[in-house]
Parts: structure tokens; sequence; C-alpha cells
């Protein structure tokens, strides 16, 4: 592309012998006929080249030259002043005034076209290297951007947080207000908003976009992407779901594809500066696609296999309850007593630490096996409704060594299943006290594991507050005052201090989940502690 030479003069026929010297050169030239008019013009159009005249009327060349100076998008334009005066003090002013080059008139054409053709290849050298450092600068931003989020997702321990993390870094990478990344629903049928920032939520949380419709759905059908750069470019199709997303343009709706298949959507509009996409930042939006495709699909394998490995535990220790006659919703009630204590717990100094976020959610996943080793306990036995004889006591008290052989098992062949090392612990140890007189082991204190130490409070309160062959269901407060009696022998002291802090709690749950509720409060005797 030719350089731009803009003329500015108060002198019509110097402007017209400018232009003809430069014109033949092969420069683009226009002219101003003094220093406003010049600086109106390139507010609109900046040239390569100003060739300026000293003496004009509003405003002479010095001034016009330091106001060029001044702003940050004329500082590096070059500037040739052409003048009549020869005295050294009229250069020098020039000069600090901040031209390139002083010419005097009269000049000699071929001078004037070597002058402006330095001063153009200069200042052309100047913007490309200024471009290439800023290309440079963008790429090391875009790639630092890149790399942190490949750090950040890949210890990721939620869907969620995933999906936060892509759309954060693509708000960052795109410079962009309004992001979102968009899922398909279990059926596969619409595409919801998995995150959004840009976006109203409620808006967000309502919007259904079938696969197939609207540009999100387009692109997450096809694979192919869309990037729309100005407002004359073509919309594929544009339905009343795409104005939730885009507010303007540029817009670009990804695919998220991992392997050979789309996983998801990323909407990126209204952004800052309303700047074009070039093709460098599309390359980064295409890899951060990508990276956000294998991520997103990666998670949603590994848990489709843990939900299928969950459901076949969860299915066996359902299997053990069904098999212990009138245990109705025993599971519910103990998994919330077991979550109450464990989030009080945690907000002991002692404790906080142990009891993280994966504590709990492993303590909610291990809670329903803490019985299923009376999977191996004979019917006669299991379901007998008197009282057991000493030899029966026995067998039946095996289901706690049982369960943990069991779930070790499991381990084996699921490794990465982390709940399961506290699900053996709960079913092996939740009948250990913690003066050593319970069973299997004999262990005492904090040799008992903690999670166990939770569920053997847990289990005991909804033995006593439910009914059963043999017993009527405990009043709340009888079997608190049970449970008060033994801390420190069957109980830990810090659990049953937990327990007496929540106990109303305790109380309302039951209620809630009460097999029957018309006797979920009742008074029938109960002659023993109950141990299950």
């Amino acid at each position: 592309m030719n350089s731009r030479v803009l003329i500015v003069a108060d002198d019509a026929a110097a402007r017209a012998l400018c232009r003809r010297i430069l014109q033949r050169e092969g420069y683009e030239v226009s002219e101003a006929c003094d220093a406003l008019e010049a600086l109106a013009q390139i507010g609109r159009s900046l040239p390569d080249v100003i060739i300026i005249d000293v003496m004009m009327r509003n405003l002479d060349g010095l001034e016009c030259t330091r106001r060029l100076r001044a702003d940050p998008a004329t500082r590096e334009i070059p500037i040739i002043m052409v003048s009549a005066r020869t005295e050294a003090e009229d250069i020098e002013a020039g000069l600090e005034a901040g031209v390139d080059e002083y010419i005097v008139k009269p000049f000699r054409h071929k001078e004037l076209a070597l002058r402006v053709r330095s001063v153009a290849r200069l200042y052309r050298s100047k913007r490309e290297l200024i471009r290439s450092n800023e290309f440079r600068g963008e790429q090391a931003r875009a790639l630092e951007i890149l790399l942190e989020l490949s750090r950040s997702i890949v210890g990721a321990g939620s869907l969620d947080t995933i999906v936060e993390r892509i759309v954060m870094a693509a708000a960052e990478l795109t410079v962009s207000r309004r992001v979102s990344i968009m899922l398909p629903d279990r059926e596969g049928n619409h595409l919801t908003v998995a995150r959004a920032i840009g976006m109203d939520e409620e808006a967000a949380a309502a919007v259904r976009v079938p696969v197939g419709g609207a540009i999100a759905g387009q692109v997450f059908l096809s694979g192919e992407s869309v990037v729309v750069n100005t407002p004359d470019e073509q919309m594929p199709q544009p339905n009343q779901y795409d104005s939730a997303f885009f507010a303007s343009v540029p817009l670009i709706s990804g695919a998220l594809s991992a392997a050979d298949r789309v996983v998801g959507v990323l909407n990126v509009t209204e952004r800052y500066g309303g700047r074009p996409f070039d093709e460098s930042e599309l390359e980064y939006v295409d890899l951060l696609c990508n990276m956000a495709g294998s991520a997103v699909d990666e998670f949603m394998t590994h848990q489709a296999r843990d939900e299928a490995r969950d459901s076949i535990v969860a299915a066996l220790a359902t299997l053990a309850e069904y098999r212990d006659v009138d245990t109705g919703r025993h599971l519910e009630r103990v998994i919330g007593y077991a979550t109450i204590l464990a989030e009080e717990l945690r907000k002991v100094e002692s404790f906080r630490v142990e009891i993280d976020d994966q504590f709990l959610q492993d303590l909610l996943r291990a809670m329903p096996l803490h019985d299923i080793g009376k999977v191996a306990i004979p019917d006669h036995i299991l379901l007998k409704p008197g009282k057991l004889t000493p030899a029966e006591t026995a067998i039946m008290r095996q289901h706690a060594e049982k369960g943990a052989e069991t779930l070790r098992s499991v381990m084996k062949r699921a490794p990465g299943a982390r709940f399961l090392k506290m699900a053996e612990q709960i079913a092996g140890s939740h009948h250990e006290w913690c003066d050593g007189s319970g069973y299997p082991g004999g262990l005492k204190g904090e040799d008992i594991p903690l999670a166990a130490r939770i569920a053997a409070l847990a289990d005991v309160y909804d033995a006593l507050t439910t009914k059963r062959p043999y017993k009527g269901a405990m009043l709340h407060e009888k079997a608190v005052q049970i449970i008060r009696e033994a801390c420190g022998s069957q109980f830990d002291a810090a659990v049953v201090e937990a327990f007496v802090r929540r106990e109303a709690e305790f109380a309302r749950l039951a209620a809630e989940l009460a097999d029957d509720p018309a006797s979920s409060a009742g008074a029938g005797p109960l002659p023993m502690m109950a141990t299950g």
C-alpha cells in the first residue's frame, strides 16, 4: 500500500506543486488549506507523512506541530516543515517544535521526494516494529491466559468450577462483556446455560435453546463455529433466542469439541471497543474451545462412570435395607443426621481441617453403605422379630466386618472412588465404642475413624426414635437423654456436643422422614441401648 501524505499550506500553488511531485512518486496525496483543517482531517484519518508550511493564517506550522506531538495518536507521524526562513534560529525552532525534517524554499523537486521517502520508510519500519511487539505481547498474554486455564481446570472438582473458569478465561481473552457456555440437557434435545457473565441470571436460567435452532443450537448440531465481525455480515438465521446471548457484533458462537463430538457451545459478544476479531484472536478462541471441550467431556465421562458405579453400590446398600424389615426411610434419615453432625463439628477448630468439602461429599455417599454387610447375614437372624440369642448376636455382629471386607473388594476395582475408603471405615467401625467395649475390633477414642464416630451416633439415634417389630419409637427427648448419658463411653464427646447443639434439627428431620408419621413420636418401651 502506498504511503499517504498530507500537505498543509495556505498557498494553493505551493500545495499543487508538492502534489504533482509526490503523485509522480506514487504517493497518495491529500491537502489542507490551513492547520485547523489539517487537524480535523488527521482526526478522521491518520496520514503517513505530513508536509507543513510555517506561516499560515489562524494557526502557524510550529504550533500545529506541537499539538500533533502532544497527542499520543499522532505523536509518531513524521513531519517535514517547508519554509522560506533560512536563519539558524528558525530551523532550531522547527526542530524544537518536533519536526523531523526542515526544507528551505525554494527546494529541489528531487530533494522533497527523497526526504518524504526517507521519513516514510522510517515510519513504516517503526510501525511494523511496534505491531510486531504488540503481536508478541498479545500472543504472550493469550498463551498465559490459556496456560492458567489449563492449570486451573486440571484439578477442578466440579463441572460448575470448570465452566466458570472457562467463561472467565474467554472473557479475558476476547476482552468481552458477555460470555456464556451452554451444555445439552440429559435428553440431549436442548441447550441450557451452564455459566454466564454479562447476562441477567433469571433470564439465563430460563433459556432452553433447541438443538439445531438459533445460532448456538446450529453450532452444536453442526460442530461449525460462527463468527460475525460486522453488521453487514450474514447472520445464520437468528431468532428470538439469540438476543439473550448476542447483544452486538462482533460475536462468536464456538463449538466445544472433544474427539469427534460436540459437548457444548461458547458464546461471546459485546466486545470492549467493538473491534472485529482478527485471525490470530480467532485461533486463540479456537484453541480455548478445544481445551474447554476436552475438559468438559472428560469430566462428564468420568461423572457418568462415577454415577454408574455409585448407582451399583447404592443398589447394594438398598438391597441390604430391603432385607432388613421395617427400616423404611432409615438411609435417608441417617444420611441427614450424619451431615448435620459433620457440619456442626466443622465449626470446631480441631476438626476444621479434617472436615472439608471433600469429607462432607464423601460422607454423603458413604453413609448409605454403613450396613451393607447385612447382605451376608442369614434371613432367619436378620429378620427375627424377637430378641437374638448370644450365638445369633455373634453372627449378627459379623455384618460390620463383612461390610468392610465387601467395600475393600469394591475399592480394588474402583481405586478412584475416594468415598469408598470412608464407607469401609464406617461399615467396619460404626459399632465401636469410645471406651473400647464395642465391636468388631474393640477400638478406643480417636483410633475409631471420625466418620465412623459420626455414623455411630446417627445410627443409634435413628434406632432409638423409630418403631421396630420388637419395640416402639422412643420420644426424642428420651433419646437425647440416653445419648448424653453415653457420652465418653459409647459416643465421642465432641460428637455428642455437636448433637446437643443441633438436636432440634434431628427432631425435625425425624418427623419429616418418619416411616409412619402417626407413630414417629411414640413412647413404646426400649429395654436396652440400640446398637443395630
